[in-house]
């Protein structure tokens, strides 16, 4: 069983949220804040906000894997 990782605390955001509109055609951390709230309150998830969604999209540092993966593939395992 996998968790997911809060990313915008101010919005309740969490990776797979992320993910999810990414696969929906998020391309921006823009799209993110109009579809999700991110980076809207403190602005501090931004960055990472950025990385969840170019990785998804396949264009991240792990792009040649995770871009492979389904939506929610960033998700941790539960302890």
């Amino acid at each position: 069983r996998f968790t997911a990782m809060y990313v915008c605390i101010c919005n309740a955001v969490t990776d797979r949220d992320i993910a999810d509109a990414a696969v929906r055609g998020a391309k921006s951390v823009r799209d993110l804040r109009r579809e999700l709230g991110v980076a809207g309150g403190c602005g501090s998830c931004a960055c990472l906000a950025r990385e969840i969604l170019e990785e998804a999209r396949g264009q991240g540092p792990g792009a040649g894997f995770a871009g492979a993966l389904p939506a929610g593939a960033f998700l941790q395992p539960e302890d």
